[in-house]
């Protein structure tokens, strides 16, 4: 259940309790008291935007001095003494953590998975051509990995080349690191009498001189889609989850009680043999619990044949 916060908000974002609550639990925090919802009587710890002590007021005059900036005033901790409370735009702090934090974070890993492979015999114009395709791309993205898989014979060449690249792009990107070398096996060859090549596979991890920031440009109504399509999306997430785990229990009780079942209803080789009424003999159970058996007729190698499945049968047990 929501937990009901102010609907009185500055700044370019104006979100509403339904909206604060959403964009909070993606955050994984709670939600403020903001403004008039506020029930607090003693003295607290204003603190500005950029989190800097601007002096320790009564809660009524803090809410004042919010007024006169035209921000808001929320609750941050009310259990210290002094209690601690922050002048700011609500809705718009809530809305750059919510782009920074998730979907800048979402994009990131989306873009991630794009990294360069070049050949060990890459032309010196075709580098250029990727250190521009790798100046286009690091204004979305903040890293970049490039790999070159080679013969090991011309590992050397293709260090080379991956410092040539180095150099080229030494303008809007630098290594994180050396360059890493691992052994490098291909899946499996369609031709298998054909000698697989010993090849070798270098990589090395670049990152943006200038980062790349989520600009908060968009209009409300957009954010506030945002926010539900990512909040409708995990509570989905968490469905699935859930019912994952109770598809694995009923699975797991499922195959104990049928092992069970089994284990009941089974019956022996030796009992179903019994329970024959071609054979002329019969299992009685005595005072020493040991199975014994007796013929109706004189059928010698019936008995000799149940007297070695009895023994079969106390052996396993």
């Amino acid at each position: 259940m929501f937990r009901k916060v102010s609907l009185y908000c500055f700044g370019k974002y104006k979100f509403n309790a339904n909206i604060i609550n959403k964009v909070s639990t993606l955050l994984k925090i709670k939600p403020s008291l903001a403004n008039e919802d506020i029930n607090f009587f003693g003295d607290v710890r204003l603190l500005d935007s950029q989190n800097k002590l601007i002096g320790v007021f009564a809660c009524e005059e803090a809410r004042k001095k919010a007024d006169k900036l035209g921000q808001d005033l929320i609750m941050i901790n009310q259990e210290i003494k002094p209690a601690l409370c922050k002048v700011c735009d609500y809705s718009d702090e809530l809305a750059s953590k919510f782009m920074n934090d998730i979907v800048k974070i979402k994009e990131q890993q989306k873009l991630n998975d794009q990294h360069f492979k070049l050949s060990h015999s890459i032309t010196m114009q075709d580098l250029k051509l990727k250190v521009n395709q790798a100046k286009d791309l690091m204004k979305k993205q903040n890293t970049l990995r490039v790999t070159i898989i080679c013969p090991i014979e011309t590992a050397i060449q293709a260090k080379s080349i991956l410092y040539t690249l180095k150099d080229l792009s030494q303008s809007f990107m630098i290594p994180i690191g050396d360059i890493k070398t691992k052994d490098f096996k291909e899946k499996e060859q369609f031709d298998k009498k054909k000698e697989s090549q010993e090849q070798v596979q270098l990589d090395i991890e670049f990152e943006s001189i200038e980062k790349t920031e989520q600009h908060l440009d968009l209009p409300q109504i957009k954010i506030e889609r945002l926010i539900n399509q990512y909040y409708s999306r995990s509570l989905q997430e968490k469905t699935e989850d859930e019912q994952d785990l109770a598809d694995l229990f009923k699975v797991q009780q499922s195959e104990k009680d049928k092992k069970l079942e089994t284990q009941e209803s089974k019956k022996s080789k030796l009992e179903e043999m019994m329970e024959d009424d071609e054979l002329d003999f019969q299992l009685q159970d005595i005072s020493t619990n040991t199975s014994s058996c007796y013929l109706k007729d004189g059928n010698l190698s019936k008995y000799v044949k149940l007297y070695k499945m009895i023994e079969w049968s106390q052996g396993r047990k």
